[in-house]
């Protein structure tokens, strides 16, 4: 790496707790290579004692911080920031500052330990518990070779080490093609909805915290799957949503069976060569995909195939 230092923000949206922690844990850890900086969309205006109390039993650094907005930090002036992470849900949904430069952002959503009721040995246990989820990623984002690897190859690491370990999951809902708010969202992203109720569709909900984030779901043709239907709701782009609901989708058919996996795209098809796809020629696609109405008639003859192999 170079003598760069390199400048992260971790964002909540009380900054009281989690992104507390974090800024404390990686400028201990990444002292003389990142400075870690922490703020909130809503700031409580003091930082709970309890994060204060555990970094210092872990001998992190506990005094100096404070509870303060993240446009401080998008102000003229403030520190250009190289990195930028969420670490809670409602903070990673909201509209966002424009930050100067162009930093790289991932969501590493840990559960609120501020949230834990009971006694003080419950609450301190939780902020130990939420500390070590983040140490976790921190480690695994210090270890990475930052020089070396290019920008969208980075995005994606940085959104694996955020679904890690304590990440606040995804969770999956089987829906059918008569879900309201699944076909607005697919007609908001200009995606075909003509054939939705045809038997063999197989489609999904992806929610975070009770709150939907995303629809995907696939058609089962022997042993090949044809993935569709693949859109993240607004105010949870740029999250690491959709790469999560493509992994469970794929995994999820390889389940059903699914030993290939195929799709078609207009403009997307660099984000799915990230997961492993690859381009093919419509004369090498199976007979059964091209008949399907999405290849026949739904998508341009124009779109780009792509074709994945799934483990047995």
């Amino acid at each position: 790496m170079s003598d760069h230092v390199y400048n992260v923000l971790f964002l909540c949206t009380g900054n009281s707790a989690r992104s507390i922690l974090a800024e404390s844990i990686l400028n201990k850890e990444g002292a003389g290579r990142f400075k870690a900086f922490s703020a909130g969309s809503q700031p409580k205006g003091g930082v709970n004692p309890f994060a204060l109390k555990v970094l210092a039993a872990l001998d992190y650094p506990a005094e100096g911080f404070r509870s303060k907005s993240w446009d401080e930090y998008a102000a003229p002036g403030a520190p250009e920031m190289d990195f930028i992470f969420t670490v809670c849900d409602s903070a990673a949904g909201e509209a966002c500052p424009v930050w100067p430069g162009n930093p790289m952002t991932a969501h590493w959503g840990i559960e609120d330990p501020a949230a834990v009721e009971g006694a003080d040995i419950d609450k301190e246990r939780a902020f130990s518990t939420a500390a070590r989820y983040m140490k976790n990623r921190i480690d695994a984002f210090l270890n990475l070779p930052h020089a070396a690897i290019d920008e969208l190859a980075m995005q994606r690491h940085l959104r694996r080490i955020g679904s890690g370990e304590g990440a606040t999951q995804l969770a999956l809902e089987a829906i059918d093609g008569t879900d309201r708010e699944f076909r607005a969202a697919l007609v908001d992203a200009d995606l075909p909805v003509d054939d939705l109720e045809e038997e063999g569709r197989i489609f999904f909900s992806l929610s975070r915290g009770g709150t939907r984030v995303a629809f995907g779901g696939y058609e089962l043709h022997g042993e090949d799957a044809l993935l569709r239907s693949i859109v993240v709701l607004q105010g949870h782009r740029g999250q690491g949503v959709g790469e999560t609901t493509t992994e469970i989708l794929l995994e999820r058919a390889r389940l059903d069976g699914a030993r290939r996996a195929y799709l078609l795209t207009t403009s997307a098809a660099p984000f799915f060569e990230e997961f492993g796809f690859h381009r093919i020629d419509r004369a090498a696609v199976p007979q059964a995909i091209l008949a399907t109405r999405q290849a026949s008639a739904l998508c341009p003859q124009t779109a780009i195939v792509l074709e994945k192999t799934l483990a047995a």
